[in-house]
C-alpha cells in the first residue's frame, strides 16, 4: 500500500484513519477524513524541517567517537544500521498511527498509540519511557548549551548559563504547534549545515596538514563497543517522540512517510560526513577526547577562527533541537491536563504556558543535577532509546495489525516477509540492549 497516493494529495486533513477491522490491508488504503480531528497546517517540507532539528543535536559531537571506537568499518556498519532501523521503525510507528480503529479515538502522542495498543497500562509505560529518555535529551542539550557559553563567556559559571538558557526557552512555549515550531526548524537548518560544513572541513584539514601519525582502526572487534554505540546511533537518529505531534500538525499526514524519508537522507549525509571527516582529522584519540575538545581544548581560552565559529554553530543548533524535542513531551501533558491544541481561550492559554513551564523547569532540574551528562546518554541510548525507537513502534504496530486482521496469525500469513524482518529487528535489538546497558552502566562515571 502506498501511504501518499495521488488521490490523497489535495485532502486536508489532521487525522487519518482507515477503514474497519476485518478488512483486507489493500482495502484499509482508503483514507477517511477525520471530522473532528485537529487539522494541521505544517507543509511538507516543513515537517522535513522538524523531523531534521529533531534528530540531529548530540549525535553531532558524537558521530565521530562512534567511528574512533569502532573503526572505519565498525562506525560504518552501526551508523548506518542505525538509519535503516530507525527509518523502518519510524514509518511502522506513523501505520500503527494511521491504522489505529477510530474506536480506539485519536492518536495525538506516542502514549496515546500505547493505550490503543495495551489500555491504560500501555500508555502509562509508554508516557514513562518516552518522556524521561526525552527529558533527559533535552537536559543534555541545555548542558551543552551551557557548556558552549562557558567557553565564549567564561566569566559566568555553566550552571548559571544552563540557567539563563532555561529563561530564554521560556517565550518559545507560545508556539502551540508543529507548524509554528518549523519556522524555528527552518532556521536551525542553517545552522546544522553551517556545522556540519565547519566540523568536516576542519577534520580535513587537520588531517591533512598534521605532522604526527594519525592512528586509525579499520574494524575493532569489540562486541560491547559496537553494541554501546549502535544505542547512540539509534539515539542519535530518534526522531520517534516527535511523530505523533508531527502527523497531527501535518497538512498532509499521509505524506509523512517520503517526508521522513527525505529527512533521514539529509541526516544520515550530515553524520556520516561529521564522523567520517571528524575520524579522520582526529583518528583514535577521540575514543578519550570528544571531537569538541579537540577543536576547542577544554580549560583553556577559546581562540582561533574554527574554536569561534564552531561554537556559535553548535548553539544556533542546539536552541531549535530543544524547541523541537520539548514540543512532544509538552503536548503529552497538555493532553494530560485536558488542554486542547485549538483552544485560544486566555484560561486555556494560561494553563498551556504554566504546563510547558513546568517542563522547561523539570529539564533543567536535570541539567544542573546529574554530573555525567555524557554517561546518563550511553544509558539512555543503550536501554530506553533502543526501545522507544526500534521495538516499540514494530510491538505496536503488529498489535494495530491483529485489531484490524482478527488475529495475529492472520497478520503474519498476510504478511510474511514484513514479519521475518520485525523479527530480525527486534531479534537484534535485544541483545544491543542488554550489552550495551552494561558497557554503559560500567563505564559509568
Amino acid at each position: 500500500m502506498t501511504i501518499a497516493e495521488e488521490s490523497s494529495s489535495n485532502v486536508e486533513l489532521k487525522r487519518v484513519h482507515h477503514a474497519p477491522a476485518g478488512e483486507s490491508f489493500e482495502e484499509a488504503g482508503k483514507v477517511i477524513v477525520d471530522q473532528e480531528g485537529h487539522h494541521g497546517k505544517c507543509s511538507d517540507i516543513r515537517g522535513v524541517f522538524s523531523i531534521v532539528l529533531s534528530a540531529i543535536g548530540m549525535g553531532v559531537v558524537m558521530l565521530p567517537t562512534v567511528f574512533a571506537s569502532c573503526g572505519w568499518l565498525g562506525g560504518a556498519f552501526v551508523l548506518t544500521l542505525g538509519v535503516l532501523f530507525a527509518g523502518f521503525a519510524v514509518s511502522k510507528l506513523y501505520l500503527g498511527i494511521a491504522l489505529t480503529p477510530t474506536e480506539k479515538g485519536h492518536v495525538y502522542t506516542y502514549e496515546d498509540l500505547g493505550r490503543a495498543c495495551y489500555g491504560k497500562w500501555g500508555r502509562a509505560l509508554t508516557a514513562l519511557i518516552v518522556h524521561v529518555t526525552m527529558s533527559g535529551i533535552c537536559a543534555s542539550l541545555l548542558v551543552l548549551l551551557g557548556e558552549n557559553t562557558t567557553k565564549l563567556i567564561p566569566s559566568i559559571s555553566q550552571r548559571i548559563w544552563i540557567i539563563i538558557w532555561a529563561v530564554f526557552f521560556i517565550p518559545f512555549t507560545f508556539l502551540r504547534t508543529m507548524h509554528e515550531v518549523s519556522y524555528v526548524a527552518a532556521i536551525g537548518m542553517v545552522s546544522i549545515l553551517t556545522l556540519f560544513a565547519v566540523v568536516s572541513a576542519n577534520g580535513l584539514m587537520v588531517g591533512i596538514t598534521s605532522t604526527e601519525p594519525i592512528v586509525y582502526d579499520i574494524f575493532v572487534p569489540d562486541f560491547i563497543e559496537i553494541a554501546t554505540n549502535f544505542g547512540v546511533c539509534i539515539l542519535s537518529f530518534n526522531v520517534t517522540n516527535s511523530v505523533a505531534t508531527l502527523v497531527r500538525d501535518m497538512a498532509k499526514p499521509t505524506h509523512f512517510v517520503a517526508v521522513s524519508r527525505w529527512a533521514y537522507g539529509i541526516i544520515f549525509t550530515v553524520y556520516f560526513g561529521i564522523g567520517v571527516c571528524g575520524y579522520f582529522g582526529y583518528g583514535r584519540s577521540l575514543r578519550d577526547h570528544p571531537i569538541m575538545d579537540s577543536i576547542v581544548p577544554p580549560n583553556q581560552p577559546v581562540s582561533g577562527a574554527w574554536a569561534y565559529v564552531t561554537l556559535i554553530a553548535i548553539v544556533m543548533s542546539s536552541v531549535p533541537h530543544y524547541v523541537v524535542l520539548l514540543l512532544p513531551i509538552a503536548s503529552s501533558l497538555e493532553y494530560v491536563l485536558n488542554i486542547d491544541v485549538d483552544d485560544n481561550s486566555r484560561r486555556a492559554g494560561i494553563k498551556r504556558f504554566l504546563a510547558r513551564l513546568a517542563c522547561i523547569i523539570f529539564t533543567t532540574i536535570i541539567a544542573v543535577s546529574v554530573p555525567n551528562i555524557s554517561s546518563l546518554l550511553d544509558i539512555l541510548g543503550s536501554f530506553t532509546m533502543v526501545f522507544m525507537v526500534a521495538m516499540m513502534p514494530c510491538i505496536y504496530y503488529m498489535r494495530i495489525q491483529q485489531m484490524l486482521l482478527g488475529s495475529f496469525m492472520t497478520y503474519i500469513k498476510s504478511h510474511k516477509v514484513e514479519f521475518v524482518f520485525i523479527c530480525a529487528v527486534l531479534t537484534w535489538c535485544v541483545p544491543m540492549i542488554v550489552v550495551g546497558s552494561y558497557g554503559a552502566i560500567k563505564n559509568f562515571g
